[in-house]
This record gives C-alpha cells, sequence and structure tokens, in this order.
C-alpha cells in the first residue's frame, strides 16, 4: 500500500518538475508568481513524503497508536501535551498572526488553509525523519535529539531565509517579525514538539502540531491561490550582497507605514503623509 503511494508520489514529483521547467525556463525570478511558488511548493511537498517513506517514517507513523492507553492514564503526559497544543495555538494562531504582514492580499480561506495542510503534513514528516534517522543512528536519545534539533533548526534558518521566503511564499515579515517569530515561535516549536516526541513516541500528534501551526501561518499571511495576481510587494525582500538572505520588508518608517501597524507607535496610514509604501 505505501509502496504504490511512493510510486504515485515520484510520478506526481517527475511531473512538476517537468511542468516547471517546461514553464519556467528562461523567466526570471523577478517577480512573485503564485502559479510558480504552488509548483515550487508542491515539489517540496512531494520530496518531503518520499524522505518521510524511505526512512520508514511515514509507515512508523501508521504503526503507532495515536495515543496509548498508559498516557492517557498518565497526568505527566496529559500536561506536556496540552502544553504543545496550547504553544502551537498562541505562538502561531495568535502571535504568527499577528505580527504578519499582508498587504494588499485577498483572503482565500480555501485555498490558504489546503496549502497550510499539505505543508505542515509534509514539513511535519521531514522533521519527523530527521528524528527516526537520529535515533536509529545514535543510541543515547539525548544526543539524537540533540543532533535531530539541531540539524532542524540550521536547515529551517537557511532554507527559509534562502530559498522558501523568496520563491513560495509571498512577503510577510519585517525585520522585526522575522526575530520575534524565530525566537518566540519557530524555535521553541522544535524543542518543545521534538522533545515532547522523543519522550512519549505520539507522532501522529507531532504532525497534528506542525500542521496546526503552518495551517495558521499560511491562513495569516494570506497565502494566495495559484491562479492570483500577485501585488508589488508579494515579492520577498533580500540582501543585494553575499548571500541572498531574506530580510523581510524594508520600510522608511515602520510607524507610519501602512503595512506594519505590529510596530510600537505605530499612528496608522490615515495620518501618514509621505509613507514608503
Amino acid at each position: 500500500m505505501l509502496a504504490a503511494f511512493a510510486g504515485l508520489l515520484a510520478v506526481i514529483l517527475v511531473t512538476l518538475v517537468i511542468i516547471y521547467f517546461a514553464k519556467g525556463r528562461g523567466r526570471p525570478d523577478t517577480e512573485f508568481r503564485p502559479g510558480f511558488a504552488w509548483l515550487r511548493a508542491g515539489i517540496y511537498f512531494s520530496i518531503c513524503y518520499l524522505i518521510s517513506y524511505a526512512t520508514g517514517t511515514m509507515q512508523k507513523i501508521l504503526d503507532t497508536p495515536i495515543v496509548t492507553s498508559e498516557q492517557l492514564k498518565n497526568p505527566v503526559w496529559w500536561a506536556w501535551t496540552v502544553a504543545c497544543f496550547a504553544f502551537i495555538f498562541i505562538a502561531y494562531t495568535y502571535m504568527w498572526v499577528h505580527f504578519t504582514a499582508t498587504f494588499d492580499r485577498k483572503k482565500d480561506l480555501g485555498w490558504s488553509a489546503l496549502f497550510g495542510i499539505l505543508w505542515g503534513t509534509s514539513s511535519g514528516q521531514l522533521f519527523l525523519s530527521a528524528w527516526v534517522v537520529s535515533d536509529r543512528i545514535f543510541s543515547s536519545a539525548a544526543l539524537a535529539f540533540i543532533v535531530a534539533a539541531s540539524a532542524l533548526s540550521i536547515w529551517q534558518g537557511f532554507f527559509h531565509a534562502i530559498y522558501w521566503d523568496h520563491y513560495v511564499s509571498p512577503e510577510h515579515d519585517t525585520p522585526l517579525t522575522l526575530k520575534i517569530k524565530t525566537v518566540a515561535g519557530h524555535a521553541p516549536n522544535v524543542l518543545l514538539t521534538l522533545s515532547y516526541v522523543a519522550v512519549y513516541g505520539n507522532y501522529t500528534l507531532f504532525i497534528l502540531f506542525q500542521t496546526i501551526a503552518l495551517t495558521s501561518a499560511s491562513i495569516g499571511m494570506r497565502f494566495p491561490s495559484p491562479f492570483a495576481k500577485a501585488g508589488p510587494h508579494d515579492l520577498a525582500a533580500r540582501e543585494e550582497e553575499g548571500i541572498p538572505w531574506c530580510t523581510g520588508y524594508i520600510s522608511e518608517d515602520y510607524t507610519r507605514d501602512p503595512y506594519t501597524p505590529f510596530y510600537p507607535g505605530w499612528v496608522g496610514p490615515a495620518k501618514s503623509e509621505g509613507v514608503n509604501a
């Protein structure tokens, strides 16, 4: 069953790659194009699912109970589980969404939610694969956790800043929000939920945590449908010299910019003059 599913994923991956190169050859990446963003994301999603299959992670998810009867009787497990859900909801459903620049993108709840579910289930399996492989290699669970958490932190930082946030996601950050989300969201997410799965082995719940987080993020940034028309601010800003690191939206005055209401001292666009929008 899983082998057939993996075969289908491989066909989807090859098809998306062929379409991407056939449609994108020779086109400069100087504007955000929702259709190509979905193609790039689809390639990433497929690769994540295939890595999960190849490492045996997908099989582990299916073979492992969502929860066990012993866990349901364990107050410490309940406390940790509730803490993980509470953190995800506070850090992503509220904080991440609040500190997100949406510019003039229209809400498209259905497409944004679909993207978030695919993003969460695929990335969740990629993260879980890092733990499964690390746990298989190292006899010490503590060492396996340190290696997996370190690898995921490095991967997330570089992959998102250099590729994902520029070529897939529309612009949704500023220098301030990038710092807030890293310190209060992404870093503790890896530490809390990965340690949870390392101790208790609730693979399905781990995937659920990441799916809730990234679906919230997708809806919060108003990820566009593949057929949407991109806006003038959707292409994420990057460093012009050295490593093409995403910087977030740069404004001359964040307190008077119409797109940055989360900055301290923001007075709103109605009172602004000469705003760099």
